[in-house]
């Protein structure tokens, strides 16, 4: 949903698209592209070893690379799970 309006291989409910919403506003808050919120999110849980993002293109490999990069604040994670949109149980980047 970082960029389409399908999850789990159809249409996204509303209240899914209502969440991701909420996340894609709290990201432009605080400067963050939601690439990079989705790939250092995943990479945070201890049991992930890599993430495989699908690339349509050869140049969205660059832009991968550079999400991964990308400085993402804390207070933004602390903000994120502050509002319910991750469980208070998912691991954060750098601990937050």
């Amino acid at each position: 949903l970082a960029g389409g309006t399908h999850f789990e291989y159809q249409q996204a409910p509303p209240e899914i698209v209502e969440k991701v919403s909420r996340l894609k506003d709290l990201a432009r808050k605080h400067g963050v592209s939601i690439k990079a919120a989705a790939l250092q999110f995943s990479l945070a849980h201890p049991a992930a070893a890599a993430v495989i993002p699908g690339a349509t293109r050869p140049s969205r490999i660059a832009e991968d690379i550079a999400a991964l990069n990308e400085d993402v604040p804390a207070a933004f994670w602390t903000e994120l799970r502050a509002a319910g949109l991750v469980s208070p149980a998912a691991p954060l980047p750098n601990g937050a």
